[in-house]
């Protein structure tokens, strides 16, 4: 945990406060010559500039409302106007106050306020107007009813002169503008109180129309008594709901009735009449008589007879006087349905009445509310143009007052030349400070990659030069042609042995016998490292190269071996012995199996223990063994092999690769745990400078260890 903690510290300390002081201290020349030559422009440009020269001058303002803003609608009266002082300044701030001062003081024959010979020419006055407009400046003093003016020119008495007429020129402009508002006001207010006058008679005859066309006299009065009207009617309308109630159930009672003259009794229509009670009991006295008859006389008695008829009769008058009750019920029950709807009809009229008389109502109020709405402006309106008429001819001069008049300045205000000079000295500092600074962060790549490599302790083997390839062989390894081609890649070869150099300087502190060798990314060129590297070596010792890329394998199609012969895979899969899988390389001692079938899983392969084993028993044969790796950035096959090794080398692409990629690398070798020998920088394009550094070390070394 600490060890991981140590490296990102390295890493991220890629330029610290030594490294920019020690950079500052190295560049001092530059630095002071390129802030000097600067600051020299700067102090130059400086004392060339046209002394300007400023008078100021302070008015005292009006204390009370400028009454300048004309009302361009009914709303605009009671609307707020601007700040005072606002609307003063921005009066002296118009083009045509100040081309009025232009002409009055003749600027446009001066010759600050001319024309140069080049450009777009304008007439005089618009040139000068414009020139005074840059030169000129209205402030206000705070907490005062005072204004500063302020005028720049080239002679101290044009300045002084301008400011001086600039308040009496106001002044007269403004009482001037004042006379022309107040007219145009009082001719506003005249049209506006027309209008009104018109709309105001318009509006009353429309109400008097209205109310004639209506016959309409006391809306209020006539709304009022509908409403009694109305509420009459629903009273009288409940009532009449009620007694239909009553009379349509017993008429539902009647509709019922098959019987005898019992069940209309049950009626309480009928059962409730008087004549109905006095039947009842004349016929209960009459029973009670036939019965006592009966049990006395014969049925052929006379008494009997007489008895019986009298019941009979009592019976008949009965019937007839229910079935003129019944009657009855039916015609009472017919009128009161009648009256009802009549009641809902009267009520319906009302209501509609009514309704009329409410939007009659609203349509008056409307007309009232319009008239009144009138009537007020009109009244508002005619106050205004009375106020105005009183105060047209007043002169608003005298509530002005020059506090301050301007004074010829002594000295130039413009350009202030100590502070310009040192604010150019410390610009000029900064600026060059900053330049070299930049160039040097962005200086090539080579220069940050060294400075990565040096943070986290990891040593440069060789700068591998960018080589022109013949036509034909740029897939061909480059180490077989290094016999045939002479001198004409003598810096490549030369970078090749001195990685040779550098892996053997590392092998007198361990035993380096199997190498791995990969990439931090796609085409970085590691194919050609390791095959180079594998012939150097083999011209020293026995050595044996094998093809570990099982993804993208790149080593057999180089020295033209068939892709269907066994090789590692095949191996590793007890498909093929091992004197089966290693081929020879024509013109170099170099052995080297390549990759064989690509297998689906490629990891699982070099994940088996027989791969293990399979490298440790090459160390008694062979002294030494190069693998090539897939690139370490792109898939961890590489670190799954650094288990079995004794040493890594990234192969970085200074043209392709970035400051970031190297430190991922890096960062995934550290984390692993594997015994990193040192990075190779390949493509390097200004080769010769940097191997000329490198001389001289790499002659010293090899001359130590007798290789020379």
């Amino acid at each position: 945990m600490e060890n991981n903690r140590e490296f990102t510290i390295k890493q991220e300390r890629s330029l610290d406060i030594f490294d920019i002081l020690t950079f500052f201290w190295r560049k001092k020349y530059r630095i002071i010559i390129t802030a000097a030559l600067m600051a020299s422009l700067g102090a130059y440009y400086i004392l060339h500039l046209p002394k300007m020269y400023v008078a100021s001058s302070i008015l005292l303002l009006s204390a009370k409302d400028s009454g300048l803003t004309l009302p361009t609608s009914l709303s605009s009266i009671a609307s707020g106007e601007d700040s005072r002082q606002d609307t003063y300044i921005e009066f002296m701030r118009s083009r045509q106050f100040v081309q009025t001062v232009v002409e009055d003081l003749a600027l446009y024959n001066l010759h600050e306020y001319q024309q140069s010979g080049e450009g777009h020419f304008v007439s005089e006055k618009d040139y000068a107007t414009d020139k005074l407009l840059k030169r000129f400046n209205v402030t206000k003093l705070s907490n005062t009813d005072m204004l500063k003016i302020t005028v720049e020119s080239s002679t101290p008495s044009s300045a002084a002169e301008i400011a001086n007429h600039i308040g009496p020129a106001f002044f007269a402009y403004y009482a001037l503008m004042n006379r022309q508002k107040a007219d145009s006001k009082s001719q506003w207010l005249n049209n506006q109180l027309n209008e009104l006058k018109t709309s105001l008679s318009e509006s009353e005859e429309r109400l008097l129309a209205f109310l004639r066309n209506n016959e309409l006299v006391d809306v209020a009065s006539q709304v009022d008594l509908a409403k009694s009207e109305i509420a009459g009617l629903i009273e009288q309308k409940i009532q009449l709901d009620r007694a239909v109630a009553e009379s349509n159930g017993s008429m539902l009672q009647v509709a019922t009735i098959s019987g005898g003259l019992q069940d209309y009794l049950q009626i309480p229509a009928i059962q409730s009449n008087p004549l109905i009670r006095d039947l009842r009991i004349r016929r209960g006295q009459q029973q009670l008589l036939m019965d006592g008859i009966a049990k006395r006389y014969l049925h052929k008695h006379p008494k009997y007879i007489a008895a019986k008829a009298g019941l009979e009769a009592i019976d008949s008058e009965f019937t007839m006087l229910i079935n003129q009750l019944v009657n009855g019920l039916r015609s009472h029950n017919q009128t009161l349905k009648t009256r009802q709807q009549e009641i809902i009809e009267q009520i319906q009229q009302t209501k509609v009445r009514h309704a009329n008389l409410g939007k009659h109502s609203m349509q008056i109020s409307r007309m009232q509310r319009e008239i009144e709405s009138t009537q007020h402006l009109y009244e508002m309106f005619l106050s205004r143009l009375q106020e105005t008429e009183i105060l047209k001819d007043l002169d608003d001069r005298n509530d002005f007052a020059i506090v301050d008049s301007a004074s010829e300045p002594t000295f130039p205000a413009k350009p202030r030349v100590v502070m310009g000079i040192a604010l150019a000295i410390i610009f000029s500092s900064v600026f060059s400070f900053g330049f070299w600074l930049i160039l040097h962060l962005i200086s090539d790549k080579y220069t940050r990659f060294k400075s990565i490599l040096s943070n986290v302790d990891v040593p440069i083997l060789s700068l591998v030069p960018r080589i022109k390839r013949k036509k034909g062989r740029k897939n061909k390894p480059l180490a077989l042609s290094m016999q045939s081609e002479g001198e004409r890649n003598f810096h490549y070869f030369e970078a090749i042995r001195s990685l040779r150099t550098g892996v053997l300087v590392k092998n007198n502190q361990r035993k380096n016998a199997v190498i791995a060798v990969t990439s931090i990314g796609d085409q970085d060129g590691k194919s050609e490292i390791s095959t180079s590297l594998a012939d150097s070596f083999s011209r020293m010792e026995k050595t044996l190269l094998i093809d570990v890329d099982l993804r993208q394998p790149a080593i057999g199609p180089m020295f033209d071996i068939d892709p269907k012969l066994p090789g590692l895979t095949s191996f590793l899969g007890k498909k093929s012995s091992f004197t089966q899988c290693i081929h020879s390389v024509h013109s170099s001692p170099l052995m080297l199996m390549p990759s064989g079938p690509i297998p689906t899983d490629p990891l699982a392969y070099i994940s088996k223990p027989r791969f293990a084993a399979f490298l440790h028993k090459l160390r008694n044969y062979y002294e030494r063994v190069l693998i090539e790796t897939p690139p370490i950035n792109t898939v961890s096959d590489a670190i799954a092999v650094g288990k079995f090794i004794d040493g890594v080398i990234i192969v970085c692409d200074v043209e392709k690769n970035e400051s970031a990629d190297l430190l991922l690398a890096l960062q995934r070798v550290h984390e692993a745990e594997l015994p990193i020998l040192g990075v190779v920088f390949n493509r390097v394009k200004d080769f010769r400078s940097s191997m000329h550094k490198r001389q001289s070390i790499v002659t010293r070394v090899k001359r130590a260890m007798g290789l020379g």
